[in-house]
């Protein structure tokens, strides 16, 4: 059995925050957004993408562990973080970050991925002896 990451802290705009992906923390999310957290990170075709700024604010409010901090609260730290020369680009860095850390987007197995890579199909160039089909 695989225990999850313990929290993990972000300094936004001067706000600390103790960021943790749970079951109720997604529950919670996809309730507020009306989507699934999933589709915030990936595009139609699997690829990643950049969510809107205020539905990320919504993912750091939903995960944040700290007691007391308000959504009025990560905007105005979002907004001091933005001007200390952060970019929306950092904050999905460090959402892709907390996700990957927690197993939100399930493991990965290079052993995997080098068989794939190495998969023969009919794409792919045949060798003499492979030439018969």
């Amino acid at each position: 059995m695989t225990t999850k990451q313990a929290t993990k802290k972000f300094d936004l705009g001067g706000t600390q925050l103790e960021l943790k992906v749970t079951a109720r923390n997604i529950l919670n999310v996809e309730k507020r957004l009306g989507k699934s957290m999933m589709s915030l990170f990936m595009s139609a075709d699997g690829g990643m993408k950049l969510p809107p700024l205020n539905e990320m604010l919504i993912v750091l409010q939903g995960t944040n562990q700290a007691h007391g901090v308000t959504d009025m609260d990560i905007f105005k730290a979002f907004e001091k973080y933005f001007d200390e020369g952060h970019a929306p680009m950092d904050l999905f860095g460090v959402l892709t970050d907390l996700f990957q850390e927690s197993g939100f987007f399930g493991k990965t197995d290079s052993a995997s991925k080098t068989s794939m890579e190495s998969e023969v199909t009919l794409d792919n160039d045949m060798t003499d002896q492979d030439s018969t089909l």
